[in-house]
Formats: C-alpha cells, structure tokens, sequence
C-alpha cells in the first residue's frame, strides 16, 4: 500500500512539471522582418537577421587599446621615400646669385662676423668669404670680376668698374684667352678702336660701334671716335679732310659732306674734325637735302640696292 502512494505521488508530481512547461522559447528576439498575425507562437525565431536594438542615448565608451596603435602619417606601403637629407644651402635670407666663383677652400682660421652670409677679405678684391652656420669657405670670384660687399646677404661678384674695391687692392694673376686679358670682362680690340669684346668664361663676343663712334674703354660705351685718343682720326676718316667753313654753305655749327664712292656713307665736319656716318638701310644719302632719302630721288644711287626695291630692302632689313 505504502508502495502505492510513493508511485502515485511520482507520477503526479511529473505530471504537473510537464503541464507547467510554456509552449514557446522563454526569450522573445526581434527580427528584422516584421511578422504576421498568423505566425504560430510555437515556431522558433531567425536569427539570419538580427540587429541588436538601439540603445536610447548611448555614449560611446573608450576601450583601452588592446595593442600598440601604429604611428599616424605612414607612407603608402609599396612606395619608396628617400632619407631626409641635410640641405648645404645657406638659409631663405641669405640670397646667391649665379656670380661664377672660381675655386673654394676651407677657411679654419676665420671667424664668421655672423652666423651666415657673404664678407669680402681683407686684403684681395676677388676674395670673399661664405659662412653658413659660423662655418667659413673662403672663394675666389671668376678671373676678371670682384667680390660686391655691398650687400653681406648677397653672393655677388661683379666687373670691377662697378665696384668700389677701397683698400682691397690684391688681384689673382690673369687668365688670358684670345681676345680676352681675363676670362670675365669687357675689353677693347688691341688696334682696332670701333671694336670691344664682351668675355665670359673666356669666350669672346664680338661688338662693332656705330660710323663715326668708337669704344671708350673708360666710360665703356661707344662716343665720338675723335674723342678716343687711341684712334687714328685720319684712318677712320678714311682720308676725308673737312673743307675749310667760310668755303660751305651750310647753316649750323657742323656741316654734311657725302662720301666720294659710297651712296650710303657720308660725312659729319665738327670743329674741322671729319665724323664718318651712314644712313639706315634702304636709304642713300641725298646731297641737295643733305639727308637719307630713297634711292630713286638721289641721281647716280638709284641702283645702290640693285634690282631689290628699297621699300622691300627696308622690310627685309626689318625682319631680319
């Protein structure tokens, strides 16, 4: 009997554990997809597409970082960057200019009057010195030019009329070239006085001043050649002897003479001092005028240019 009830108490008490089971899953998920009415409570939720629920007002939390973040501003990988590289240039204020300098040697014993810049030396005109970071070179300016200390943030050598050496009187001996004393310069021909020659780095450029002019290598511009005392005024006259005043009949204080064989030259007569002239392509000189006039109005010059029409000679002297 006693074993009756023990199975009967079981039986019931499983019964009711059975009985008191819910139907459906304890936690209810939301899906991404809205249900219908008629879904069954029984079937069981997807979680192919869940999204968690917002969270009203939620602050973002900072983590601690849970490895070591790698250095901002990294180069793309693949892609080569060279080394920085210590400039050996002077700084932004310290201006250089193309000025050429010969040659360059370590200066130990000079003391740079400030950190950077450009000081002359005592004694020679061509030498100055460079400082960069109180750090002194002493250079030598091309054969020909001086150092320009007028400005100590400028690297400038310049011809020498331009420069005011003062005490700095020593040279470095010269370098010659054909038609060049020095390598930089300006410099007339040895015995013809019309000529100079303008020399950089030894080369010659040749240079031919006007009729009647000729190079003054004191002003270093082309003047009256009569004024040059090297000329021969005869030679440059080409043997013209100015007639005496009171014989012309010409107004001023010079008179015009056409050359004896060229249609195109003429004569200027100042103080009886013959100045050899000559008038713009295209154009001979008319003695009736005494001024450049057009070939067809100057009888015996109308075929000074040949067959080629003045008015194109003028063109083309134009466009070339």
């Amino acid at each position: 009997m006693k074993s009756i009830l023990i199975i009967t108490f079981l039986v019931f008490t499983t019964l009711e554990g059975i009985l008191a089971q819910r139907s459906g899953p304890q936690f209810a998920f939301p899906s991404s997809q809205p249900q219908s009415d008629s879904s069954e409570p029984n079937q069981p939720a997807s979680f192919d597409n869940y999204q968690p629920p917002a969270r009203p007002n939620a602050q973002p939390v900072d983590l601690p970082p849970t490895r070591r973040e790698p250095p901002k501003n990294l180069p793309p990988p693949n892609r080569y960057e060279p080394p920085p590289q210590t400039s050996n240039k002077p700084p932004k204020s310290v201006r250089q200019s193309s000025s050429p300098a010969q040659t360059v040697t370590i200066a130990r014993d000079y003391d740079c009057p400030e950190r950077s810049g450009f000081f002359p030396h005592p004694k020679s005109c061509d030498k100055y010195y460079a400082c960069e970071n109180s750090t002194a070179v002493l250079k030598v300016c091309g054969n020909g030019l001086v150092f320009d200390d007028s400005d100590s943030l400028r690297e400038n050598c310049a011809y020498p009329f331009s420069v005011d050496c003062g005490d700095r009187t020593d040279l470095e001996p010269p370098i010659s070239t054909p038609n060049c004393p020095r390598l930089y310069g300006i410099f007339p021909h040895s015995s013809d006085c019309k000529v100079f020659y303008s020399c950089w780095n030894g080369d010659a450029n040749k240079y031919e001043c006007p009729p009647g002019l000729a190079y003054d290598d004191q002003q270093r511009v082309c003047v009256w050649a009569d004024l040059v005392e090297r000329c021969d005024q005869l030679e440059l006259a080409e043997g013209f002897v100015c007639p005496d005043p009171s014989e012309v009949d010409q107004p001023g204080h010079y008179t015009r003479h056409a050359h004896p064989t060229d249609c195109r030259k003429f004569y200027v007569c100042i103080e009886n001092v013959a100045r050899p002239y000559g008038c713009s392509f295209g154009t001979v000189f008319n003695v009736d005028t005494l001024q450049c006039d057009d070939p067809e109005n100057v009888p015996g010059c109308e075929k000074y240019y040949g067959d080629v029409d003045p008015k194109t000679a003028k063109k083309l002297k134009g466009s070339n």
